[in-house]
């Protein structure tokens, strides 16, 4: 007999359409367990059906027995966590800052990189979750602390199409309040704020 049986209805979480996709880089200064401390940008040109966060599926090794068909153990190592969003913004803050591009001294050119550069951001997807009793949005978070990035441009069918940027990469490992992990949900999300 089960400990206590819990109907999920009336309290189901249910996500859809986020309302702010955030990418917060690494500046190279942070030590494990603390945030990213780049600029955060709060990209609004996301392509309609572009951005998933997915695991990988696990990868699983059996141990089969000798004198037997039922196996002995299963190694089972967890999949890893993906990002991926296609945002319609070329500006120079964002090729710089996610993918590693440089402007030229005058300003006027960005060249992108002849070889992989290495860049991480935090990642938040966020959706809207009730209001405060002051009546302001409540939010709510799916985050991969340090997600390392293989972005890429993308140009293509221009005619009928938007230049854009594949900001894309793989979680990797991070202390959130003394927890190591490489995604993690937050249930009381705050905006970002400067300063």
């Amino acid at each position: 007999m089960a400990k206590q049986v819990i109907n999920t209805g009336a309290t189901a979480l249910k996500f859809k359409q986020p309302s702010h996709i955030i990418a917060t880089p690494f500046d190279g200064t942070e030590t494990e367990g603390e945030a990213a401390k780049g600029d955060s940008y709060i990209l609004e040109t996301v392509v309609r059906d572009t951005t998933s966060v997915s695991q990988d599926d696990p990868e699983t090794t059996t141990i089969d027995c000798e004198t037997s068909d039922s196996p002995i153990d299963e190694v089972t190592k967890l999949g890893k966590y993906q990002f991926s969003s296609e945002v319609a913004d070329m500006q120079k803050q964002l090729v710089i800052a996610l993918m590693g591009w440089k402007a030229s001294t005058d300003g006027k050119k960005i060249f992108a990189p002849s070889s992989y550069v290495e860049k991480y951001v935090q990642i938040d997807v966020v959706f809207k979750n009730g209001k405060t009793e002051q009546g302001a949005d409540k939010y709510v978070a799916f985050t991969i602390p340090r997600l390392k990035l293989n972005s890429k441009v993308m140009l293509e069918s221009m005619n009928s199409n938007l230049a854009r940027i594949n900001i894309a990469g793989t979680g990797f490992d991070w202390t959130v309040q003394n927890e190591k992990t490489p995604f993690y949900f937050d249930t009381e999300f705050t905006l970002p704020t400067a300063g």
